[in-house]
């Protein structure tokens, strides 16, 4: 698992430096895989609810969140201020429209329920996805905000498996478990090399910008902890539904939601610690 691992998040880091640095075309670039990032991600969560008894409709909420993504690319909208209007309208209409239908056609009991976890799946699940894509739109052109969160967030993931790894062999008894009856592999150990590995990328960053070093290092811990919060909140979901992982398209990583699942909670944080900064 490691070694595959060490060939797919290189080739994450690729794609993300070419959708930044590609000042010609990395926006569409960005804005095709979001809308079909945006998709797959719905629709594996969709499918890990319908394990666990949440009636929905997996291609209802694949289509709304493409869609609706893909309003909020054509849009380019300056962060959160302006422009939300027009792809929340659209993604309502989607939704008006596909759920009518589908009562139409469908039984109007069962329908109702799937189509009311449908919208529930979309809220929770894809308003993380847009943050992100408003963190993308906002810092075209500037200093890469979304590059940074990424980097971060992600250093959490790697360095909390090879710590927890590690510490698993090396101490006697093993390492102390978080959660096991959520996530088995989880560690005390691993959550604090993760940690590390985060505060030290944030100070990279810190080190190329320059500015005040201390916010550099408590996002690099409120970043680390929000990406196991994201983590676990995946993990028991999958545990619950009885899989290992939301689909196999990544060797080592699993589904785009198990890639994304570390991101669920982070846009909240940075659309509020931002804000507050200006």
């Amino acid at each position: 698992m490691f070694k595959y691992r060490l060939i797919s998040f290189p080739l994450l880091l690729a794609l993300v430096a070419v959708l930044f640095f590609w000042k010609q075309g990395g926006h569409y670039l960005f804005s095709v895989i979001a809308v079909a990032a945006a998709g797959a991600i719905l629709f594996e969560a969709a499918r890990l609810f319908e394990k666990i008894k949440v009636k929905n409709y997996p291609l209802l909420c694949a289509a709304c969140g493409s869609l609706v993504t893909a309003a909020f690319c054509m849009d380019k909208f300056n962060w959160f201020k302006t422009a939300l209007a027009r792809p929340v309208a659209a993604g309502i209409l989607c939704l008006l429209g596909i759920s009518t239908l589908l009562l139409m056609i469908g039984k109007k009991n069962k329908a109702v329920r799937r189509i009311a976890g449908s919208i529930s799946i979309c809220a929770v699940i894809g308003l993380p996805i847009l943050l992100l894509v408003a963190i993308y739109f906002r810092t075209l052109g500037g200093i890469s905000l979304l590059l940074y969160v990424i980097c971060v967030v992600k250093s959490m993931d790697t360095g909390g498996y090879i710590f927890g790894l590690s510490s698993a062999k090396l101490l006697p008894g093993g390492n102390h478990k978080i959660a096991p009856s959520i996530s088995p592999n989880k560690s005390w150990e691993g959550v604090a090399g993760g940690m590390l590995f985060s505060v030290a990328v944030s100070l990279i960053f810190y080190r190329f910008i320059g500015g005040d070093i201390r916010p550099y290092i408590w996002n690099g811990i409120i970043l680390s902890l929000l990406s196991l919060a994201g983590d676990l909140t995946e993990s028991s979901l999958k545990r619950s539904a009885k899989v290992k992982d939301s689909a196999n398209w990544i060797p080592g990583m699993g589904g785009i939601f198990d890639v994304f699942d570390s991101f669920l909670y982070v846009g909240y944080f940075m659309l509020i610690s931002t804000s507050l900064g200006k």
